[in-house]
């Protein structure tokens, strides 16, 4: 009995009185959408009626926060523990996706003497890219040598152990920790603060310009277009750094080539093509003499 009617207030009803974001509710409408059409494929309905029902799933970039390293070096300071800084340090310097990704890492993915590790993706895993590998980054290094040193992997614990264990929990309960680490760190908490940890990363990397777009693909288990539609950020250090490469101060025309004022253009005979010239000789400024159409050019007489 449900129609498309129905369907379209209840799209509105969760942007407006609900407060969800245009892509929040367009997601929801899609994926009843999907459980709809799934009933009409068993024969259970013969039509779905949120078909047609237009929907937003455009990126909100006015959540995206840069954490720069300062910031991050506050929060690190900030950890509870040891296994508090890895989590943090494999969503901003290792770009994981988190909790998925930070939670399934195991001391056997690390390959420390290549300088590697293998992440294990639940979300690409349906596409057939449910493992990729990432550089060991320095800041990443650091934390997790620490670490071992702490848990002792292949002696104290398996090498088939979590590297994680202690914060096995719900996304929910990640993402306050995480909120109150940044309120003890004095930094400002951010909305989808581990995304913009991830965000950051892919930003930071490709301003670096040392890495090939495929590359940093791989690395983040996403496509170049998700890339752009959600991850990356413009900062201040761009606009710095237009500041810094341009050769004239910003808003400030460029002299050079300008013909200065009050010069006066001279003007040669135009003979019949009527054309006015520049006082070095060049024709780089046609104008043409207006000419009396209705005049009669005398015509020299011959003998009789």
């Amino acid at each position: 009995s449900l129609t498309k009617g129905e369907g379209e207030r209840w799209h509105r009803w969760m942007i407006d009185d609900l407060e969800m974001s245009p892509n929040t509710a367009g997601q929801n409408v899609k994926r009843c959408r999907q459980l709809l059409k799934a009933a009409m494929d068993d024969g259970l309905l013969d039509r779905n009626p949120l078909r047609g029902i237009k929907i937003d799933l455009s990126s909100d970039k006015t959540k995206n926060h840069y954490i720069d390293a300062t910031m991050a070096k506050a929060i690190l300071e900030a950890c509870p523990d040891q296994e508090w800084r890895v989590v943090f340090a494999l969503a901003r310097y290792g770009g994981l996706r988190c909790p998925s990704e930070v939670l399934r890492l195991c001391w056997s993915d690390i390959n420390w003497e290549r300088g590697r590790f293998k992440v294990h993706s639940t979300k690409t895993e349906r596409a057939g890219k449910g493992e990729r590998v990432v550089p060991l980054f320095p800041e990443l290094r650091a934390e997790l040598a620490d670490l071992s040193e702490i848990v002792q992997p292949g002696i104290e614990v398996p090498t088939t152990d979590y590297v994680i264990k202690r914060y096995r929990h719900t996304e929910q309960n990640l993402r306050t920790q995480l909120h109150r680490i940044a309120d003890l760190a004095g930094v400002k908490k951010w909305p989808k603060p581990f995304m913009c940890l991830r965000s950051t990363r892919r930003t930071e990397l490709e301003r670096t310009g040392r890495f090939a777009n495929h590359v940093l693909n791989d690395w983040f288990g996403h496509s170049g277009a998700i890339a752009e539609a959600h991850y990356l950020q413009t900062t201040d250090e761009d606009f710095d750094l237009a500041g810094d490469l341009l050769g004239d101060p910003l808003g400030v025309p460029s002299q050079r080539n300008q013909t200065p004022s009050g010069e006066v253009k001279k003007r040669k005979n135009p003979g019949k093509s009527g054309v006015e010239r520049d006082p070095d000789g060049s024709s780089g400024l046609v104008k043409y003499t207006r000419e009396d159409s209705n005049l009669q050019h005398p015509v020299p007489k011959t003998g009789a």
